[in-house]
């Protein structure tokens, strides 16, 4: 894979045809490490690509529209609430939608509401969370894979050195020792964007599940907000008892 090539026969390593262009003398002296890598960079990137995409187009992130629907089921308008919040493919409105449905299903008891809304919830933070584990994967494996492909380089290196005792030449061995690095260089060049992105990607995801679990009780607790305004306040007068039929 690695190594130096050319130490014991110069005039051979001289007439071999090097690759021409930059990228091809890359993986020329990365040998299969660099392969792999640049395959999982170009995963990553993907990845990476599709979750902003699909981060996006559903709009994570935006949920200005809650306080408007919560105020709507709180005059009594759950209906036009449901439809409203069934019309966007936000996460956040989507466990809203499930929440309200339940509120307006007399035969549903708070527990099912609240068991089918967590149901919901889940399912779209499995939609939201997939595809990061891939990309966790490759910022965990890619410097070990460099790493890795730096040891076989040294090992072959000092093979060659071996092989041709005291006749090596500084300037050789300097290169098979880079040609060597290289891969560790490469490995922590894929893993480190993509360990940004994923924590970036995954905290996304997190606050996202926040403003779920936030909107979701919003919608259940409106009860209690009737009947805290249905009380009558310090000072005013007791209300007339009914008189008896």
């Amino acid at each position: 894979m690695l190594g130096l090539a050319g130490v014991a026969s110069p005039a051979l390593a001289a007439a071999t045809d090097a690759p021409s262009s930059p990228l091809a003398r890359l993986f020329d002296a990365g040998g299969p490490i660099i392969v792999i890598l640049a395959i999982l960079a170009v995963l990553a990137l993907g990845v990476t690509l599709v979750k902003f995409v699909q981060f996006w187009r559903i709009g994570v992130g935006r949920a200005g529209f809650v306080a408007d629907q919560v105020e709507a089921i709180k005059q009594n308008d759950i209906a036009g609430a449901i439809e409203a919040l069934e019309a966007r493919s936000n996460p956040v409105a989507r466990v809203m939608a499930a929440a309200a449905r339940g509120r307006a299903n007399p035969r549903m008891t708070n527990e099912v509401v609240r068991e089918e809304t967590a149901r919901v919830a889940e399912a779209q933070l499995d939609a939201l969370e997939r595809g990061l584990a891939l990309l966790s994967l490759i910022a965990t494996i890619a410097p070990l894979l460099g790493l890795l492909g730096t040891v076989l380089g040294m090992i072959e290196a000092f093979q060659e050195m071996e092989t041709v005792g005291d006749r090596i030449e500084p300037a050789v061995l300097a290169g098979g020792i880079w040609e060597a690095l290289l891969t560790t260089a490469a490995g922590l060049s894929v893993a480190i964007p993509a360990a940004v992105f994923f924590t970036w990607l995954q905290r996304t995801v997190d606050v996202e599940g926040q403003r779920m679990e936030d909107a979701a009780t919003q919608i259940f607790t409106i009860s209690l907000y009737d009947a805290v305004e249905e009380q009558p306040a310090p000072g005013d007068p007791p209300q007339p008892e009914p008189a008896p039929a």
